[in-house]
């Protein structure tokens, strides 16, 4: 007599609610998968005994559901069991094990790589310490207590924003990559065992604890599964978001410690980088489209376990059946299921696509940089050698697919459609042409700008610009004071929105250097006409008596000691005098001669009239002073500004600059185009503009000149194209931004997509060949 079928006794069973129908979920504490049972299905496991047989189950199921189902059903439903291990055989736990040795074994190197799990430990006693302390914590007033904390580190994050603006740079210093790792270290410990706590709390089990790198991203793990198993959904969803909510405390606490000590200090840096780390680790786990914590917030939300697989599952089922035409079976989830397995699988698919090409392509990047064209096909290599699995899963589903399109031809109605679809895809994708775009960010700045600014050193700056067809950009600068001690002014007689013409008065320029050097000049002319005067003068006869007298006299005393020297000379030719004493007599005629001739000169000089070339330059120093005399009092009486563009007044917010004319009745915007399609711009082209003000408002301009060099925008070289954009509506303002899309003609969506593709393909790879 056959052995009847057995459930085993070591699987858990707990039932809930989802959309008003009782299900059972069932836990393998072996291989820690869970299963989700119906209550029909749920019975008739329970009938798994060892003692009905598959007819009494079959009959026993008829009477209890009114439904009717056969002994081969009930048989067929054994074996589904057997396959999952799920009865009591002797071998169940061997068979279980070597499955998953096998399942481990066929995933893709590419599988494996993109998901690394290390399994780190159990930390069954550890948990019941710990939710024993937090047993008192967990109550409402605690609960208030985090968000207000919450609240606080949020406002200290929006009114210190801008010394949290993280630049790459600055995660490539060694004291950064530690301070990192400390803040990573703290966060990730705390949130795993966060949700552990939580789990512990609500009675259930934590199976183990480690790491594992998800996407070549960093991430610790928590082994919660346990949480299937309690009945409340809002209990699981608690334990999921409590790694979440821990580390916005953690947040919020290290935005305090960093507000409440002084900046320089390690542990003022150390907070800082913990408050990044936390915020930015917390919008990452948040992601629903990876299997991390918003993942399984959104499956618990939706109360649908497997979420991601599942939605794959029915995609990839539903694009075999429908698009492929493969006759296998369909897979038929709940109606609410099938709402929302399509849209999580597009995203999900579109999400890790992304992420996976941006890290290819930094790769490549870095290895194209490093090793050049060598380096591309290394990378292409590694990528061949990861992703051989899937690239032979792909190859077996193709051949499959030939297999079965063998069959179309039993099928005329399904081959014409085949035919049809890529006719009009060939069509489509070839014939008809479709707008083509460059598109990039792009900010409003006035079509003509003057601005006048006056410096503290007495320097006045006048500069214009204007764009358009042909741009022009000059600067007049003068220096109105010359002396460290000089104060200047500039008085606006214009008011804020007043609208000026070419040519009209803006301000006026006062400045007491100008008033001291005015007098400063009247008393130097004053100076030179005395001067000229008393040189024209006739000299006077008490003056020329005078000196008369002064020679006379220094020529008596001359006189006098010329005799005095000549009997000196006589005594000494007899010896009678030392010669000493003839030295000073000679000493003392020569002195008396040089006064004579001194007082002789004087004489002369009174006597003698005034030279025609003295006179001449008084003459012509007086002239030069009356003329810079005449330019001071016009500069006083005359110091103006005035616009040579027209437009409206602003004045303007920045020490540095006074007053600006700004003529927006067109805008200008720079639009940044990449050197693959600077050659498709050319004047002329039109041009649509959407700014963040008015989103759902374009704005039409057209291509006004084409850059001959390009410039760095954001770390890349780019060619600033210039759009002019009509603004007679005046709704747009100078410094709104948005983006600019610029039209250059029509294309093929495959010539489109063609040119997009060769866009990444480095130059270098044509030097290959």
């Amino acid at each position: 007599m056959p052995r009847l079928p057995k459930l085993r006794s070591d699987l858990a069973a707990v039932p809930s609610q989802v959309d008003g129908a009782t299900v059972y979920t069932l836990k393998d504490p072996i291989t820690g998968r869970y299963f989700r049972l119906r209550e029909p299905e749920y019975w008739i496991v329970r009938q798994f005994d060892g003692e009905h047989s598959p007819e009494q189950i079959a009959s026993d199921f008829q009477a209890k559901f009114s439904f009717e189902i056969s002994a081969p059903d009930i048989r067929q439903f054994i074996d589904n069991l057997s396959n999952l291990y799920f009865l009591e055989d002797g071998r169940s736990e061997q068979e279980i094990a070597r499955a998953a040795r096998e399942a481990a074994g066929k995933r893709s190197l590419g599988s494996r790589i993109l998901y690394i799990k290390l399994k780190g430990f159990t930390p069954g006693k550890t948990l019941d310490v710990l939710s024993r302390w937090y047993r008192p914590f967990h109550n409402r007033f605690w609960l208030i207590a985090q968000l207000i904390l919450i609240a606080i580190g949020f406002g200290l994050l929006v009114a210190n924003s801008a010394q949290f603006t993280v630049r790459l740079s600055e995660l490539f210093h060694v004291t950064s990559i530690v301070t990192i790792i400390m803040a990573l270290a703290l966060l990730v410990s705390f949130h795993e065992f966060a949700h552990a706590v939580l789990c512990r709390y609500y009675g259930g089990q934590v199976r183990e604890m480690g790491f594992l790198l998800m996407y070549f991203q960093p991430c610790f793990y928590c082994d919660i599964s346990d949480v299937w198993l309690f009945p409340k959904r809002s209990q699981r969803m608690a334990v999921t978001w409590a790694g979440l909510h821990f580390q916005l405390v953690f947040f919020a606490v290290s935005m305090i410690i960093w507000r409440v000590t002084v900046p320089g200090y390690p542990l003022n840096d150390l907070a800082r980088t913990c408050a990044i780390v936390g915020w930015v680790t917390f919008l990452f786990n948040l992601n629903p489209l990876i299997k991390l914590d918003g993942y399984y917030l959104l499956s618990d939300w939706l109360d649908i376990p497997n979420l991601r697989p599942k939605a794959l599952g029915y995609l990839g089922n539903v694009i075999k059946r429908r698009l492929l035409g493969w006759p296998i079976e369909p897979i038929t989830p709940a109606p609410r299921e099938r709402k929302i397995f399509p849209v999580y699988a597009v995203l999900g698919v579109a999400y890790s696509t992304l992420l996976i090409v941006l890290i290819l392509k930094w790769l490549a990047v870095f290895l194209a940089g490093s090793l050049g064209g060598p380096g591309i096909l290394l990378l292409c290599a590694v990528l061949v050698i990861i992703l051989r699995q899937n690239i032979l899963t792909l190859a077996r589903g193709a051949i499959q697919h030939v297999v079965y399109m063998k069959n179309l031809l039993q099928h005329p109605a399904r081959l014409i459609t085949y035919l049809v679809i890529l006719i009009v895809v060939i069509v489509l994708g070839f014939f008809v042409p479709v707008p083509n775009r460059v598109s990039g960010k792009a900010t409003t700045q006035p079509i003509a700008e003057f601005s006048v600014s006056l410096g503290t050193d007495g320097i006045l700056d006048m500069t214009t610009r204007i764009g358009g067809e042909s741009p022009e950009q000059r600067s007049n600068v003068i220096k109105v004071v010359s002396s460290d001690v000089g104060v200047v002014g500039l008085s606006p007689i214009v008011r804020e929105g007043q609208q000026v013409r070419i040519g009209d008065t803006l301000a006026v320029l006062t400045s007491n250097q100008v008033t001291n050097d005015i007098a400063a000049g009247i008393a130097e002319l004053h100076r030179l006409e005395g001067d000229l005067a008393l040189l024209k003068a006739p000299k006077k006869k008490e003056e020329i008596a005078e000196a008369q007298a002064k020679v006379n006299g220094a020529q008596a005393y001359y006189d006098q000691l010329a005799r005095d020297l000549k009997r000196s000379e006589g005594l000494a030719e007899k010896n009678l005098i030392p010669a000493d004493q003839l030295e000073a007599a000679r000493s003392a005629a020569a002195v008396a001669k040089a006064s004579l001739s001194d007082k002789l000169s004087a004489l002369a000089l009174l006597k003698s009239p005034p030279r025609p070339e003295e006179i001449a330059v008084i003459e012509h120093d007086i002239a030069r002073q009356k003329a810079r005399l005449e330019y001071l009092t016009s500069q006083a009486q005359a110091q103006v500004v005035t616009t040579p563009v027209a437009g409206t007044v602003t004045f303007s917010r920045r020490p540095e600059t006074m007053l600006n004319i700004i003529d927006i009745s067109s805008l200008e915007l720079q639009v940044p185009v990449t050197d693959f399609d600077i050659k498709l711009i050319a004047a002329g082209q039109p041009a649509q503009l959407k700014v963040r003000s008015y989103a759902d408002t374009s704005f039409g301009g057209s291509v006004v000149r084409v850059p001959r060099f390009a410039v760095e925008t954001d770390g890349q070289m780019r060619f600033p194209v210039a759009v002019k954009v009509d603004n007679s509506t005046a709704l747009l303002k100078q410094g709104m931004s948005g983006y600019a899309k610029i039209e250059v003609g029509r294309t093929s969506v495959f010539g489109y997509l063609f040119r997009k593709l060769a866009s990444m393909v480095y130059v270098e790879v044509w030097s290959w060949f």
